[in-house]
């Protein structure tokens, strides 16, 4: 075995989300035979996991001192150590400690808020140690070199993938009747309905929906994902919207492409997204969609191909844009094809092997 990668992550194997599905991505694409990568992760259990040939991961550990006093003995143990990974900023002080004591190069990963809203000035420090920082869109990057003083080649754009089984196709005929969608047009929302992240603008959509079912007399919105905040969302839906939002609760990750497929609009005004892979995977499987501006979403949604981003505390613009995306009929999934998985397993392997034959910032202590 060649390299070695100890990688701290809050998220991976055996957990949800779009963290967890960017780490697992970049460890699948770095995990080529030559690379053994140790993943220890805060939540996500892998165990009975078949995972890639050279990459392990050990049980989760939640609590943050635990989590970091098994991390030193586990590096200890995984010794020599090539790269530290750090999967998030909170993980730096802990990255930057092991990359010191065990002489590897420290690479951080930057996926959007946690980059945007934390400037403390420690943080800041231990950024600025990073032999590599990359971050999943143009606009992370742009705001992150804006306050900390790293030479823009150490930061570097990979933005997420989508996976190949998102693609165009016909949904199961009996998809729309076992869930009692009815006939009309639906618009579509796949998310967390998480309390910290109501930027993901379920409600100026549920706020709309009245409007648009004067002209859409059946159209239904379906919210998929399950979360602390649904009973409250619910709640607003009922009172805003009455009948016209189903919510799914946790979808399984291999029913989504259907899904996306019966639907006629993906609908999400987030305004902080640190990228949003699920305006690509809906887009890959022909769904136009509806985006919030802020964030990386513009990465998401390159051009019309793909569909519209609006300023979602503007109703009526949000109203028409539903409206004007419906019309348009499907998307051209040719516009996600820089984002399908051979172009970030080819990036992710060119930044890594450049990444290896850089001198190490860090010295061992040890």
């Amino acid at each position: 075995m060649g390299s070695r990668i100890l990688a701290l992550v809050g998220d991976c194997y055996g957990a949800r989300g779009g963290i967890a599905r960017y780490n697992q991505d970049l460890f699948d694409s770095l995990a080529d035979g030559s690379v053994e990568i140790l993943i220890l992760a805060r939540h996500g259990d892998a165990r009975g996991m078949v995972l890639p040939t050279g990459v392990r991961q050990n049980p989760p550990i939640f609590g943050r001192f635990s989590f970091s006093l098994a991390s030193i003995v586990a590096a200890w143990r995984f010794r020599p150590i090539d790269t530290v990974f750090c999967g998030h900023v909170f993980m730096a002080p802990l990255g930057f400690l092991l990359a010191r004591l065990f002489g590897a190069h420290y690479w951080l990963q930057a996926h959007g808020t946690d980059i945007w809203k934390d400037r403390r000035g420690l943080v800041r420090r231990l950024i600025e140690y990073a032999d590599l920082v990359t971050t999943v869109s143009r606009e992370t990057r742009r705001i992150l070199l804006a306050w900390v003083d790293l030479p823009p080649e150490r930061v570097r754009v990979l933005p997420d993938t989508v996976q190949d089984v998102f693609a165009p196709g016909p949904a199961p005929a009996a998809l729309r009747d076992r869930l009692k969608l009815g006939a009309g047009p639906i618009l579509l929302t796949v998310g967390r309905l998480a309390s910290n992240e109501r930027y993901k603008g379920h409600e100026p959509v549920f706020s709309v929906l009245a409007g648009l079912r004067e002209k859409f007399p059946d159209l239904i919105h379906v919210v998929a994902g399950d979360g602390d905040d649904r009973a409250r969302l619910e709640a607003v839906a009922d009172e805003l919207a009455p009948g016209a939002v189903r919510f799914l609760g946790f979808v399984p990750d291999a029913d989504l492409p259907d899904l996306y497929r019966l639907a006629d609009l993906y609908v999400m005004p987030s305004t902080e997204e640190g990228f949003g892979i699920v305006y690509l995977e809906a887009a890959a499987c022909g769904l136009r969609v509806v985006g919030g501006k802020g964030g990386g979403t513009a990465d998401a949604i390159p051009d019309e191909r793909v569909g519209v981003i609006v300023d979602p505390t503007d109703r009526p613009a949000l109203a028409a844009a539903i409206e004007e995306q419906l019309q348009r009929g499907r998307a051209d999934p040719a516009a996600v094809e820089p984002y399908r998985q051979a172009h970030f397993v080819a990036a992710a392997r060119a930044l890594y092997a450049r990444l290896s034959t850089q001198p190490r910032r860090m010295t061992s202590g040890l």
